[in-house]
């Protein structure tokens, strides 16, 4: 009986001692950016690194969709980053992503070089570089397409044929872009130059040569003349 009335209150300080400590969370496997923000100006480039970290997972497939804001970036190029040795290692040719500037959407399946499902790897590494060019002032933002229970969007494929991504703990990314902006259309002055003519003494116009003067003049007395006989009539 004694020893029941002991143990009730060491089991009851155990319980509130598990009840206090903090639980930590298990971390998911995600997508990375980096770096998640800075600054760039109107035209210039901005390179962002896609990662994984699928944590505990054995990857053999990974499928990556994003979007972006089209009216503020275009991306001129996507490309392989350096995976380590004992990453995991996809094919990757530079007509494989699909990329859509006027709508500001992306997408590039990794499939695994190696055919084995045994052979899946844990992956934290970075995957692929996106370069973006900045295309007008404001900030975009740039986010992994992902839906849980999907596989038409991003994925992280395990050894099971799972897709094991949490689309709730994938980092996105926001870029603040300044400068002028390059929608603003460029005022070009235009100077209209009036040609005039400078006139000089060799280029006088002529009224009439000294014959001319001189017919006329006879003309004129004989006209007069002529007035006056008929007045004498």
């Amino acid at each position: 009986m004694e020893l029941k009335k002991l143990a009730q209150p060491v089991v009851g300080l155990l319980v509130a001692g598990m009840m206090l400590s903090p639980v930590k969370a298990m971390a998911a496997p995600r997508f990375t950016l980096s770096p998640t923000s800075g600054s760039v100006s109107v035209g210039q480039n901005l390179s962002v690194i896609v990662g994984v970290n699928s944590e505990t997972e054995k990857v053999i497939g990974i499928d990556v969709a994003g979007s972006f804001d089209a009216s503020k970036l275009e991306i001129t190029s996507i490309e392989k980053a350096s995976v380590p040795s004992d990453g995991y290692q996809f094919t990757f040719s530079s007509s494989s992503p699909i990329i859509h500037n006027d709508t500001g959407k992306f997408e590039i399946t990794l499939p695994s070089a190696d055919s084995s499902v045994y052979t899946g790897v844990v992956a934290n590494h970075e995957l692929l570089k996106i370069n973006f060019r900045a295309k007008d002032t404001g900030t975009a933002t740039v986010n992994f397409v992902c839906a849980a229970g999907s596989v038409t969007e991003s994925n992280i494929i395990n050894q099971t044929g799972s897709d094991v991504v949490d689309c709730a703990t994938n980092q996105s990314g926001s870029y603040t872009i300044s400068g002028s902006s390059s929608s603003s259309s460029t005022s070009t002055s235009t100077t209209t130059t009036t040609s005039t003519a400078t006139v000089t003494s060799s280029q006088l116009p002529r009224t009439g040569g000294v014959e001319t003067t001189i017919g006329l003049m006879v003309f004129g007395i004989v006209t007069a003349a002529g007035a006056w006989l008929l007045r004498l009539i």
